[in-house]
């Protein structure tokens, strides 16, 4: 409807139609689209255009329209590029046609409480709509006005909820780096988060070697002769991507690839256009790149986008670092625990790589039965005979048979071995568990407690078979070795005896 002089009661109503709608609306993309349509109401418009600005870019870019529009959606106007630069400037703008019947342009500035810009409201108005009421024209600015508090509040909501939804996601990436397992795996998680939150396309995780970035993981969405590029044009320091001077120096943002300075022209070719990048480091020493992409469509930059790249890149390292450490921590423990086996072994407590072959058939058995915590299982298997040396060595080399006391003393080494790592406070209850019931039977018949059946921990039930397994195939100073075929023979025998049936059948299938 057209406003004129004789209808002012009609923009005051439109406008306060158009207040609580607007006030109702939750999204900024809502308000733009509510704004035009409220405008619709307000004057007879051939089109209406809503420009928001875009700090990050000094630009004007066209997010909503409405009726016949000049220029299609999604066009950015740099600063100064058009009049809607030069309502933004002045407030209200207004250009009346050249040629009767033509049509005038009216601008509206649209800012903050505080004067800031948010956008633009341009309307292409016919020429025999021009006198309308002052009235109206009123409503139009304080429509502009009520427009720019209600973009404030409805963008200070969406911040706080993608802060939150940020927070939330980078505590699950802190969450995961915890718990994940090798470098790769880190990596994924941290190019997964990033493009939950970021417009990119694809992440891939550039492994430093010999001077090449080697794509080691790709995330995301790519064209599908992608991978294959990076194998017949490697990008070694000095070119494509590795030419940039700033890559190792923190994060670096590449508009449009086809316009970079060293751009290769298979990945130009492919459609590669925006790209945002990140180095990690491990012990201070280049080791790999962070990198998001986008294809055939440019990312504009986000300084957030930037600050989340450069932070999950950091916590990359810090996991990396903990992996490095904890890797060493656990090689110079296997080494501990190897010293510890030959040292039984020397002392004749143990036939020679009884302890090396007893962990393998333990982790075998464990990998095959889905048991969780196969370090514990390792450190177990490795301890299981720690209470031998508390024990005496005329009753451990004895060749005969044991006396009454002499067994006792015998049986006493899992209770023995169990408090000596008590008393050293070892941590893992499961290599306990293995040290302290290792020698328990299926059927009650074991000691040192007598447990029968699921009573006795998994993991001593696991190690029991690869234990005896091991003693009966080779040679003890009470007996010679047994064949592998009369080693399994006996087990098979004793399943439900001695052993757990169900993991007798798997340890089996697991023997050559």
């Amino acid at each position: 409807m057209a406003i004129t002089p004789e209808t002012p009661n009609a923009c005051f109503q439109a406008f306060q139609r158009a207040w609580h709608y607007l006030t109702s609306l939750k999204r900024l993309e809502e308000v733009h689209r509510g704004l035009l349509a409220a405008v619709s109401e307000l004057v007879k418009v051939r089109a209406a255009l809503y420009f928001s600005y875009i700090p990050e870019a000094e630009a004007l870019e066209l997010v909503e329209v409405r009726g016949h529009s000049p220029m299609p959606l999604g066009r950015r106007l740099r600063r100064g590029e058009g009049i809607p630069w030069r309502t933004a400037s002045e407030g209200v703008y207004l250009v009346r046609p050249q040629n009767p019947g033509g049509v005038a342009y009216l601008g509206l500035a649209v800012r903050d409480p505080e004067g800031s810009l948010l956008g633009v409201l341009s309307l292409y108005v016919p020429e025999d709509q021009l006198n309308f009421s002052s009235e109206a024209v009123e409503s139009l600015r304080l429509l502009a006005e009520a427009t720019g508090i209600i973009l404030t509040r409805t963008r200070a909501i969406e911040q706080a909820q993608a802060e939150a939804r940020r927070s939330e996601m980078l505590l699950q990436l802190a969450l995961a780096l915890e718990t994940s397992y090798g470098p790769f795996s880190m990596a994924q998680e941290a190019l997964r988060i990033l493009l939950k939150l970021t417009p990119y396309h694809g992440g891939t995780f550039f492994l430093l070697e010999e001077g090449r970035l080697k794509p080691a993981l790709l995330v995301g969405h790519y064209p599908p002769d992608y991978p294959k590029l990076h194998e017949k044009h490697p990008i070694h320091e000095g070119t494509g991507l590795a030419a940039h001077p700033g890559l190792w120096r923190g994060p670096v943002y590449v508009q449009d690839y086809a316009r970079y300075p060293h751009a290769l022209e298979p990945f130009v070719q492919v459609g590669l256009r925006s790209i945002l990048t990140a180095p990690v480091r491990s012990h201070g020493k280049r080791f790999g790149i962070l990198a998001l992409a986008s294809f055939e469509e440019e990312v504009p930059f986000r300084q957030e986008d930037q600050n989340l790249i450069h932070t999950v890149a950091k916590r990359l390292e810090e996991a990396l670092e903990r992996y490095a450490h904890m890797e060493t921590l656990k090689k110079n423990q296997e080494t501990i625990l190897q010293v510890l086996s030959r040292i039984l072994e020397y002392r004749h407590l143990e036939t020679s790589g009884h302890a090396k072959r007893v962990v393998e058939l333990s982790l075998r058995l464990g990998q095959a039965v889905g048991f969780p915590d196969l370090e514990g299982l390792e450190l177990g298997a490795y301890l299981h005979d720690l209470g031998k040396v508390a024990l005496p060595d005329d009753v451990l080399n004895k060749n005969g048979p044991l006396v009454t006391v002499e067994w006792h003393t015998i049986k006493s080494h899992p209770e023995m071995g169990y408090e000596i790592l008590r008393d050293i406070g070892f941590q893992s209850q499961t290599a306990l568990n293995v040290v302290l019931y290792h020698h328990e039977r299926w059927d009650g018949s074991g000691y040192p407690k007598g447990l029968k059946g699921e009573e006795i921990p998994l993991e001593a039930r696991i190690f029991a078979l690869a234990d005896v397994y091991d003693a009966l195939t080779h040679e003890r100073p009470y007996k010679p070795a047994w064949s592998p075929e009369e080693a399994k023979r006996e087990i098979r025998e004793k399943a439900g005896k001695d052993f757990d049936p169900s993991l007798v059948w798997v340890f089996l299938d697991l023997i050559p």
